[in-house]
């Protein structure tokens, strides 16, 4: 049999069909323990299992029980039939299920490709052995912080630092397939470079391109329109110091800015411009069936509806979907480069059409730089 590297697997999948649901990432629970500053979904397990009042804006639902074992089977095998191959597994923390493994194990006796998404703090004995057992593609966790000082300032538990470094190194012995993540907060900016120098001495440099470490800039407001997570966002220079603590994340940054300017591939009447929904989804612990993580809108049951007709029939209603308003984000010419989304405009603000204005000044930052990288070039 000839062998192909993954890479090419997929982008030769990709081009099968135009749309397929190929991508699936299905948060089995909103309940965590640890407590994250910064977290998008905290305040939303209330006693374990019920979701907290929400906006209009959400769709109204009355099944705020999250799945039983036995549904989210039924959920596994309704994707597969649709052409799901990569499974992520989140939360919430997803260990903290007491069927986790169950979950798992169906998930991985479906064939699918699997990354687990964790905090590492409910690794037992016992999921580490059947992770070891059966792994999954990769394992990803989050770690804020390389000092107990700044990561527990930022999970808010006591003791989680210390065991969660520990599970880290048992992982790594266990030879599973490790990333290390990080959230780009005011609490832990100066630690981010010291973060990926011990990810790297711990589990290796990368190879082609095949990072262990990775870090997200952005913070959204909460599911609930919370938005104290805003407050923990760094600016754009601060973002810019975080990118010059290591060389491979400059070099990376810098290239993109060398890209020609994009422009807006679509009608600039439009309201939403991402298409990732054409081959991904998303499923919240309670059975809704998502085109996005941070909104209800154009999403199903699937306590009362199939997975088919919320993935064709449902999510492409978003296509045409205007702007109603005179919204300066609907002409900009920075939006192809602006981390703007209604989505999460609407958790922000309010108002899925309204400016962001620390996405605004993230974009024009980085239009100053790529125009002057431009020049550069031309000179």
């Amino acid at each position: 049999m000839k062998k192909i590297q993954s890479g090419l697997f997929f982008t030769r999948l990709n081009k099968k069909r135009d749309r397929f649901p190929l991508n699936g990432q299905i948060e089995l629970t909103y309940r965590c323990n640890l407590d994250c500053i910064h977290c998008y979904c905290k305040g939303l397990a209330v006693s374990g299992s019920r979701l907290e009042s929400h906006t209009a804006h959400r769709t109204p639902h009355t099944a705020h029980r999250e799945l039983s074992t036995e549904e989210w089977k039924e959920i596994l095998d309704e994707i597969q039939k649709e052409g799901c191959l990569l499974l992520c597994l989140t939360g919430g923390d997803p260990l903290v299920r007491e069927d986790f493994l169950e979950i798992y194990s169906y998930a991985k006796e479906k064939g699918f490709i699997i990354t687990l998404f964790t905090n590492g703090y409910a690794l037992s004995e016992k999921i580490v052995a059947h992770l070891t057992k059966f792994p999954p593609h990769s394992l990803e966790i989050t770690l804020n912080g390389i000092t107990q000082t700044t990561y527990e300032s930022i999970t808010q538990r006591k003791g989680s630092y210390s065991k969660v470094i520990e599970n880290i190194k048992l992982l790594k012995e266990k030879k599973l397939r490790l990333i290390l993540k990080t959230n780009c907060l005011r609490q832990n900016k100066d630690e981010l470079g010291r973060i990926k120098k011990w990810t790297e001495e711990l589990l290796g440099k990368p190879a082609e391109k095949k990072y262990r470490f990775k870090y997200d800039p952005m913070i959204h407001a909460r599911l609930n329109q919370d938005k104290t997570p805003t407050n923990f966002r760094l600016s754009f220079e601060e973002l810019e110091e975080i990118r010059k603590q290591d060389p491979d994340i400059w070099r990376e940054y810098q290239k993109g800015l060398h890209n020609d300017f994009p422009d807006l591939k679509r009608d600039r009447g439009f309201l939403y411009h991402c298409n990732a929904w054409n081959k991904g989804f998303f499923i919240d612990p309670f059975g809704r069936l998502k085109f996005c993580m941070l909104s209800d809108k154009f999403s199903v049951d699937l306590r009362t509806t199939s997975f088919k007709e919320g993935f064709y029939e449902v999510f492409p209603q978003l296509l045409n979907e205007c702007f109603k308003t005179n919204s300066k984000c609907r002409d900009c010419r920075l939006r192809p480069i602006c981390y703007y989304c209604p989505a999460g405009a609407y958790l922000e603000t309010g108002n899925e059409e309204g400016p962001v204005p620390y996405y605004c000044e993230l974009a024009k930052e980085t239009a100053r730089l790529m125009d002057k990288s431009h020049v550069a070039r031309i000179t």
